[in-house]
């Protein structure tokens, strides 16, 4: 079997299943120097759906683990795009090569950075997806005088193969950024592995926390749509971190509102969610506290910022409601009304913490009631606690 026959091969036989990019261009690169390509780097740039960054680099060396980096959006005005291989490769279609002169500085900054590391050929050309998204990959050898021949022509002739392998790496990673960004981790992976019949639920116990926004109906009506998104998403900003730095799933964003669990699961109990749904509630609403202070000493203009949580445990079930094939990956449940009606408490009183019976029997720190309440959709009056500490009022 000739090179680029094997190179095929081992694609398509085992670089398909690869865990991701990162780990496909290790194993490829480490592949074709089994196969006598002196490689000493290869470069990797893939545009990506994600909404913190525009693209992802991954960087191969000899030896070394691949080392991934993002772009964030506004690179391609950056001077280092603007005078790279990269930019000339994407609007110059074609495989592109040059041997690098140890005595003559390149005029590319990349070329001009390999020249100094010793680096004495290197290879770059279009990877384009199906779609026609243009990404790019690079290659660099410090053999004397570059590339031969034949590794070139090695190179250039596999490019349909692995331009399909890492698209369809590239897909399962857009499928997951996005449902993850839109849905949620949790939720995202169940869609993944095929929760997406309408009527197919999940049940869990865990602690419960809905966060809602104060006074967002009257800024509605008083501000720009712009500057009610900007308030929007500098509230999010506050209160969604502390949730997902705890392991908490965000499981809806309902306009001003957001609805988190806190699953029970093998390693973690009632008590040890409780903790850590508390702590992200007391983060969020110190984050508030923090966001206002610097309102008031830089930007009068920006609007303050002022929520009411509702704490809960029970049990919440998520999963698909809907008619045909449009469908809304949704929580349903008896405790997750409970955990919204007491949130309207918290506006009604002036408190911005108040926690159910259930969730503070199970906290370790003094609490205090606040009452019994009668709430919408409940037989029964609810008792209702608060903490003792001022952040909790």
């Amino acid at each position: 079997m000739d090179r680029l026959a094997h190179v095929n091969d081992w694609l398509v036989r085992q670089g398909r299943f690869t865990g991701g990019n990162a780990e496909l261009l290790h194993r490829f690169c480490d592949e074709l120097t089994g196969l006598g390509v002196k490689l000493s780097r290869a470069y990797l740039y893939i545009r990506t759906l994600h909404p913190n960054f525009a693209g992802m680099i991954r960087l191969w060396l000899p030896g070394e683990d691949v080392v991934s980096r993002p772009l964030p959006y506004g690179f391609e005005d950056s001077a280092d795009y603007l005078n790279s291989p990269v930019r000339h490769a994407i609007e110059n279609a074609g495989f592109h090569h040059w041997r690098i002169d140890p005595e003559k500085p390149s005029d590319f900054n990349t070329l001009e950075s390999l020249r100094l590391q010793g680096h004495a050929g290197y290879a770059i050309t279009r990877l384009t997806f199906s779609d026609g998204e243009v990404n790019v990959i690079s290659w660099a050898t410090r053999e004397p005088g570059g590339f031969d021949d034949a590794d070139l022509a090695l190179l250039e002739a596999m490019m349909p193969t692995l331009s399909a392998i890492v698209e369809i790496n590239s897909l399962r990673r857009f499928a997951s950024n996005l449902l993850t960004t839109y849905v949620g981790r949790e939720p995202g992976e169940l869609i993944l592995k095929g929760q997406v019949r309408r009527g197919d639920v999940r049940t869990t116990t865990a602690a419960l926390m809905l966060v809602d926004l104060r006074g967002f109906s009257e800024l509605s009506d008083t501000h720009s749509p712009a500057l009610v998104i900007e308030t929007l998403n500098r509230y999010f900003d506050c209160v969604i971190p502390p949730v997902q730095s705890r392991g908490g799933e965000v499981m809806e964003i309902m306009g001003d509102g957001i609805l988190a669990i806190f699953n029970e699961n093998g390693t973690r109990g009632s008590q040890e969610v409780c903790r850590l749904a508390l702590d992200a509630a007391r983060e969020g609403l110190a984050a508030l506290a923090k966001s206002n202070l610097a309102r008031s000493n830089a930007n009068a203009d920006l609007i303050e910022l002022h929520a009411g949580l509702a704490l809960h445990h029970g049990q919440a079930s998520y999963g698909n409601i809907g008619a045909g094939d449009r469908l809304d990956f949704t929580v349903i449940g008896p405790d997750v009304n409970l955990t919204s009606r007491i949130e309207r408490i918290c506006r009604e009183i002036g408190r911005n913490l108040i926690m159910s019976a259930d969730f503070a029997a199970l906290l370790d720190e003094p609490c205090f009631e606040i009452g019994h309440f009668d709430l919408r959709g409940f037989a029964r009056k609810q008792l209702l606690f608060g903490l003792l500490d001022p952040a909790g009022g």
